[in-house]
């Protein structure tokens, strides 16, 4: 098992000698940058604890500067108050309230998958001291927000595929036998895991993975009636699993759950 779970071992991270974004090395004349994982903005005050840090080129970082301030905003989706303020340069298309207090949101132009992919690759260089290629981390990925999908005009359902229950259940079960790789951060308020398995090609390897900021599970679950969590799959395409990774049992467990989308219910 590889774990991230104490200030010490966070600090060993961003002391990585590559940038986790590109996968170069860092020189003289591009040094690193330290860059938190997710944006400490995301988290109020009490709860900024101990952050991820990871080092990047101060190039690469900034081709994510956007994304990183609309995850700025989810600060408002996450604490709501009286109002509901929507992330930078996103429109509010929707709402839905009870008892007069908002529940739910739709958004339009929230370049949410575009945040999860880079935590992901964050949090792979973190906990395996290896470059994960962009390309690798698209795969059968859903997102914990609907989104309003202008070009139809209903909710984008983030590609729900009838593999992502059989991905949650696989998460959940390695959990419940302290199989899984973890990161925990920002005073418990930022939680990743993973685990390893092989395709049918017994060539290519992918990771189940899962992401949670706050519980946000639940912020789209008075939309789409049901708790949506983030979590997916990512290969590595003839690569071998990393080292000292947790690698999926074989057995079925006999584990039932009420809610086959939310990767982090107990």
């Amino acid at each position: 098992m590889v774990e991230i779970i104490t200030a010490q071992q966070a600090r060993k991270v961003s002391l990585l000698d590559f940038c986790y974004v590109c996968g170069n090395p860092f020189t003289e004349s591009n040094p690193s940058t330290r860059d938190h994982v997710p944006p400490k903005k995301i988290f109020i005050a009490e709860d900024r604890g101990w952050p991820l840090i990871l080092p990047a080129h101060n190039e690469c970082n900034s081709e994510y500067s956007f994304s990183d301030e609309q995850a700025k905003g989810l600060i408002a989706l996450l604490h709501p108050k009286d109002t509901v303020v929507p992330p930078l340069k996103t429109e509010q298309v929707g709402i839905v309230k009870r008892d007069g207090k908002p529940t739910g949101v739709l958004l339009k132009g929230l370049s949410l998958r575009r945040i999860a992919a880079k935590i992901l690759r964050a949090c792979h260089a973190a906990l395996y001291h290896e470059f994960l290629r962009n390309e690798d981390t698209n795969r059968a990925v859903l997102l914990p927000l609907p989104i309003f999908d202008p070009e139809t005009g209903n909710i984008d359902e983030n590609e729900l595929l009838p593999q992502h229950q059989i991905l949650c259940k696989l998460l959940k079960d390695n959990r419940k036998i302290s199989n899984v790789d973890h990161i925990q951060a920002y005073n418990g308020k930022f939680r990743f895991e993973v685990v390893w398995s092989t395709a049918d090609d017994n060539e290519s390897h992918f990771g189940v993975f899962a992401i949670d900021i706050y519980n946000w599970h639940n912020l789209g679950g008075k939309v789409l009636g049901r708790p949506q969590g983030c979590f997916g799959m990512y290969r590595l395409n003839k690569s071998p699993i990393p080292k000292n990774a947790c690698v999926a049992t074989s057995v079925e467990l006999p584990f039932t759950y009420l809610e086959p989308l939310n990767p982090f219910e107990e």
